[in-house]
């Protein structure tokens, strides 16, 4: 009895030898798969992660892409504006009527003033930013063309504040002259009158330079009312040319924003229109 016993106990504790082996088989295989899954989610998280990255990576540079082709774009267009074939061909059409007439030195002048401004207007053409005398210089040379082009039909006056200094100040090239367009062309020549006259304006805030065009002509009311007029519609594209400019500087210039607005007169006469940019600074680009 006593072996037949101890026999008995011999194959219960090899069974339960056999019992723990087997449980802690399962629970290393278990171990084993638990941290397998949870590597497994990790690399699958990693990856994703990375993907994720580099699709945002991508997008990024797409929209940068976008970006700068639509800044191109609206620089395109604001040298198409200043340096448009009507603004040439009506130079060049009083220059001859100048030579017909025999007043060689009105005509002279007038080839002066066209080649600098087109001088200015090509080289700027390649910047973002140029300093503001030369942009200044050029909006005045532009504005002294037209008033010379309809016979002195208008004055007109340039005022730069005295906290202001052009040469050490940044603008966009060829931002402003759209308005400047616009108030002769569609302002003042539209209705003349004998007290024509446009005013242009820089000034500064704390942390923005305004430049503000006004005018004394027929005003933004009497233009729009003429519907079959068609400088309504080159008006407008002149406009969403400056605002989708300004909307650029926008997103390049997150604290101080650009903004562009345009309203009537005093009493409803003339136009006022306002640009306000942030303070660009940087490297004199003579």
């Amino acid at each position: 009895k006593k072996e037949e016993q101890y026999k008995t106990e011999q194959q219960l504790s090899k069974l339960k030898t056999r019992q723990i082996y087997l449980y802690s088989g399962i629970i290393i295989i278990l171990i084993c798969s638990v941290l397998l899954y949870f590597l497994n989610r990790f690399r699958i998280n990693q990856l994703r992660l990375k993907n994720e990255l580099i699709k945002n990576e991508s997008e990024k540079k797409t929209k940068e892409l976008r970006f700068q082709f639509q800044l191109s774009e609206s620089e395109l267009k604001a040298i198409r504006s200043q340096m448009n074939p009507h603004f040439i061909f009506n130079v060049l059409n009083s220059i001859e009527a100048y030579v017909m007439d025999n007043e060689k030195r009105k005509a002279s002048r007038l080839i002066q003033k066209f080649a600098s401004l087109s001088r200015l207007i090509l080289e700027n053409s390649t910047k973002s930013l140029v300093t503001g005398d030369k942009e200044w210089k050029a909006l005045m040379l532009y504005t002294e063309l037209e008033a010379m082009r309809y016979g002195d039909s208008f004055t007109y006056l340039f005022t730069v504040a005295d906290d202001i200094k052009l040469h050490t100040l940044y603008l966009p090239p060829m931002l402003i002259q759209p308005l400047i367009e616009n108030a002769i062309l569609h302002g003042l020549i539209i209705d003349p009158k004998e007290d024509a006259h446009l005013t242009v304006m820089i000034s500064r805030t704390e942390d923005n330079v305004c430049i503000t065009v006004e005018d004394n002509g027929v005003g933004i009311g009497s233009l729009e009312n003429k519907t079959a007029f068609s400088g309504v519609k080159e008006m407008s594209m002149g406009l969403t040319s400056i605002r989708e400019r300004i909307d650029m500087i926008n997103r390049l210039h997150i604290s101080n924003k650009a903004s562009f607005t345009i309203k009537p007169g005093e009493d409803q006469k003339g136009t006022i229109a306002i640009v306000c940019l942030p303070l660009f600074y940087g490297n004199n680009d003579d």
